[in-house]
């Protein structure tokens, strides 16, 4: 069942519409994300508007790697590592008690930070790294272009 392909294509397909949706408002209005990202007092000030341009735009070339089946390991791995960090802040922001907007789907969409967030970029955390394990690789070959000889 893990490793049925069609799974496997809904979990990437998801992830990918997800992230390529939480990019465009953010690639939209940069600043409304960047002051969303200084509202979690984790980030430099001369870092923010950086990170800010650079996130949705992997967020979105991510997104659509996924939904095309292509760089699955790749997009899958910073994919995953996105979503870790995004638990991390948002846990960081809670404990701290900040009322803030999660910045997750950009101004549009505000949603606060919530441990309902949490569970939702967790739940997508895993499916991020089952992306990752179960993403079809290209067969092995040998320098003549052959395929290897089974052992």
């Amino acid at each position: 069942m893990f490793l049925n392909k069609y799974v496997v294509f809904a979990v990437r397909f998801f992830l990918g519409i997800v992230f390529v949706l939480a990019s465009i408002d953010k690639i939209m209005a940069p600043d409304a994300f960047a002051a969303s990202i200084v509202g979690y007092q984790l980030v430099p000030y001369p870092l923010v508007n950086g990170i800010a341009l650079v996130i949705p735009w992997v967020e979105l070339l991510c997104g659509i790697f996924l939904v095309a089946g292509v760089y699955l390991r790749g997009s899958s791995l910073l994919v995953s590592a996105l979503l870790g960090l995004f638990v991390v802040v948002i846990i960081s922001a809670l404990l701290r008690e900040l009322k803030i907007d999660c910045g997750c789907f950009g101004k549009e969409h505000a949603t606060p930070v919530s441990w309902m967030k949490v569970l939702e970029d967790f739940g997508m955390l895993i499916l991020g790294i089952y992306s990752y394990l179960f993403a079809s690789s290209p067969q092995r070959r040998t320098v003549s272009g052959s395929r290897p000889a089974s052992s």
